[in-house]
């Protein structure tokens, strides 16, 4: 038996089409809320946060896709996420391109004819990269926007700001995805993913990583015994099980749990180590 879970490594095209249509749809909406709220709110703080939720929404949409398409395949969920992050950060050029050289420019008051010609734009914009670009690059030269206190941000330091984007929005939907489901055990055996039981089992704190790891080696299975008294020390442990009816397997991952220090007002969990299996016959 192996000592962690791994995936099988299956993505069936069923579930990779099933994916990448949740990941389009989210990579052409998302990009539109966060072109929205970046121009209701035109502060660098403000926008450096939509950036980041645009990342981790869009990573959250593939993650969901990849539980529903049913993929086991790391390198099929990290393709996937790479591919829709890409294309996101593209869609919002052209979304943010189009409304900043439309005759009106940012307004919600807008006639039929000109939203026509705005998607029109934009359609044109998609699938002309080459005027896109161009385009972007006749906008670092006057600036997009200030900071307070300062003349338009153009240049070098436009390109800075533009590559930080770039990396946030690229960066956070690849860590879900690649933190995400994909990673949950699944029963090959029922064809589903395991459930999680609820609520988590309480163990002591873990202070000997190796040592928990060899009590269950040598089946010392009572070292997992749910303690409940354990939440009344400042630090102690969870264990999360995954488990699917009938599947002779089960996983389990560990997290020790620390108080909150200073100004956090959250508890601190840290993974011990994570999808270590056992015989389903175990009771825990």
């Amino acid at each position: 038996m192996e000592e962690k879970y791994i995936p099988a490594g299956h993505a069936s095209a069923t579930g990779i089409l099933t994916t990448l249509a949740i990941g389009i749809i989210a990579s052409i909406l998302l990009p539109l809320f966060y072109i929205i709220l970046a121009q209701l709110i035109p502060n660098i703080w403000f926008i450096a946060i939509c950036a980041f939720s645009l990342g981790m929404l869009l990573g959250l949409a593939i993650d969901q896709g990849i539980r529903i398409g049913k993929i086991r395949n790391l390198k099929v969920a990290l393709t996937i996420a790479a591919g829709c992050s890409l294309l996101a950060f593209y869609v919002q050029w052209v979304f943010f391109d189009a409304v900043i050289y439309s005759r009106r420019g940012f307004t919600f008051n807008q006639s039929m004819a000109d939203f026509r010609q705005l998607v029109l734009d934009m359609a044109f914009l998609f699938v002309h990269p080459g005027v896109l670009f161009k385009e972007v690059m006749a906008l670092n030269n006057i600036g997009t926007f200030r900071i307070e206190g300062s003349d338009n941000i153009s240049g070098l330091l436009l390109w800075v700001i533009w590559a930080g984007e770039f990396l946030v929005i690229t960066g956070g939907t690849i860590v879900i995805a690649w933190n995400g489901q994909v990673k949950t055990p699944y029963s090959e055996l029922n064809d589903q993913w395991m459930q999680r039981r609820t609520p988590n089992l309480l163990i002591p704190f873990v202070q000997d990583e190796e040592h928990l790891l060899n009590q269950l080696k040598n089946k010392n299975f009572e070292v997992l015994k749910n303690n409940s008294a354990a939440i009344t020390h400042p630090d102690y442990a969870e264990v999360v099980v995954y488990e699917s009816i009938g599947d002779p397997t089960k996983f389990i991952t560990v997290l020790n749990v620390t108080a909150p220090a200073g100004k956090n007002k959250q508890a601190r969990k840290k993974v011990v180590f994570a999808h270590y299996p056992l015989p389903n016959n175990v009771a825990i």
